[in-house]
């Protein structure tokens, strides 16, 4: 499978973002509810980010998204920066039949390397605990344990089921 990851400025097809905002959020509300938290909407989740979709955008934000050859989006990642030399990556994900090809390790080095260019020397990120394939990717990229960053835009409520971390750039 051949995959172009590419930042965009505006979203090209705002319904196929939406539809894998909806599969990214079914997976991570469920993982929340494995986690002892709870039940969310995968569907007001998903709306809510193309409600703020100006937020991933530049000049503050950035969106990654990667097609396959046929055009079809299969992944994403997003950067949001929190303060002028701080970012947060959000929303990743890679659709499974794209997994196993290092495309999720492609779009966390894209977004670091975004996250310099535009001036920051730290990243943020969180996680659902046990969300074990993330916390991994976190880890090999030299990101550590955390309490909750103020610029987290989760509700407070949420913080017994989700991990945080931080990243230093050089």
């Amino acid at each position: 499978m051949t995959v172009t990851p590419e930042f965009v400025s505006a979203l090209p097809d705002p319904d196929a973002f939406e539809t894998l905002m909806l599969e990214y959020y079914t997976i991570m509300a469920s993982k929340l509810s494995d986690a002892g938290g709870p039940q969310l909407s995968a569907a007001d989740l998903a709306r809510d980010t193309l409600t703020h979709m100006q937020e991933l955008l530049p000049p503050d934000g950035r969106t990654l998204l990667a097609h396959d050859e046929a055009g079809r989006l299969i992944g994403c990642g997003v950067l949001r920066k929190v303060r002028p030399n701080a970012a947060e990556l959000k929303r990743m994900f890679v659709r499974p039949e794209a997994q196993g090809l290092g495309l999720g390790r492609k779009l966390f080095e894209m977004r670091i390397d975004a996250a310099r260019e535009m001036g920051c020397t730290t990243l943020y990120a969180d996680t659902v605990k046990g969300n074990r394939a993330m916390l991994a990717m976190y880890e090999r990229l030299g990101f550590d344990y955390i309490p909750r960053y103020p610029e987290n835009a989760n509700p407070p409520e949420l913080d017994p089921y989700l991990v945080y971390l931080e990243r230093h750039l050089t």
